[in-house]
């Protein structure tokens, strides 16, 4: 029961890491940053949630926020960089 958070948090991560890494090494940055902007308004959203009236459980708010939004943003955004640096070299080495 101890690791079902930890799968979570990797799953999370995961599925925006490589979609954004396929989107920026295929050179479609702008669906990739939308995917970024997007999982970044979500935990605005959920932290702006916790801090307030909004009729979310703060306590609720915080735990979706910390473990399935914020492990999906980072995992988006080293995905993007991990293409980008895979683009780079292909470009590069004339592929």
């Amino acid at each position: 029961m101890g690791l079902v958070p930890l799968v979570l948090m990797v799953l999370s991560a995961l599925v925006p890491f490589a979609l954004s890494a396929r989107l920026v090494d295929r050179g479609r940055n702008g669906p990739a940053v939308s995917v970024i902007a997007g999982i970044g308004a979500a935990l605005v959203i959920l932290i702006w949630a916790a801090a307030g009236h909004m009729g979310l459980d703060p306590l609720m708010a915080m735990s979706w926020a910390m473990l399935c939004v914020l492990p999906a943003f980072l995992g988006a955004m080293i995905g993007a960089a991990l293409g980008w640096l895979m683009r780079r070299r292909r470009e590069r080495d004339g592929v």
